[in-house]
């Protein structure tokens, strides 16, 4: 089964009206992202302040005992890695947090969810990455609205959906 197809019975399944719409922003998105993961790449989430129990969330809900997966998937919250980066404003700290994290990691991407901020600009470091930058409707970027008063409940849907095509296409139960 193609991903598209894939989501379009997540969404009807799990009853997420608001996304059948947007799927056709997500899925070439999410492609490329999974494609990545399955290539080996190590992932980085990188939150906004006010999105950090996201990234917390994200983590145990990608690599949960409770769900049989034949692994765990390299996902990493950046701030946990580099407590830094929450001073960081030159280019300089920049580099030093980019040098170590090469490395550190063979290869990797960011996953970036929340408000334009100062680490935005280094996560872009990273052109292939995941971008979920709200409030800016940027090209390769899937487009959220910080002051929607159903956003909490949308990055739940959002990261159940990330999780279940992963699992999907790590056993080829669907084609990426």
């Amino acid at each position: 089964m193609d991903l598209n197809r894939f989501i379009i019975d997540l969404i009807r399944k799990k009853n997420y009206k608001w996304m059948e719409e947007r799927r056709l922003d997500f899925v070439p998105l999410l492609s490329v992202f999974l494609q990545q993961i399955l290539d080996g790449k190590s992932v980085i989430i990188i939150t906004d302040e006010k999105r950090k129990w996201y990234g917390e969330y994200l983590i145990n809900k990608i690599n949960n005992f409770s769900e049989f997966k034949p692994q765990f998937f390299p996902f990493y919250i950046l701030e946990n890695l580099v407590p830094q980066i929450k001073i960081a404003k030159h280019p300089e700290d920049f580099d030093m947090i980019e040098d170590m994290l090469n490395v550190s990691f063979k290869d990797y991407i960011f996953w970036y969810i929340g408000q334009e901020t100062p680490v935005l600009k280094f996560a872009r470091r990273k052109p292939e990455s995941f971008y979920w930058i709200m409030d800016n409707d940027l090209s390769k970027n899937f487009y959220l609205k910080s002051t929607d008063i159903y956003l909490d409940n949308k990055l739940l849907h959002l990261a159940d959906m990330v999780n279940e095509s992963l699992n999907a296409a790590v056993f080829g139960e669907v084609e990426i």
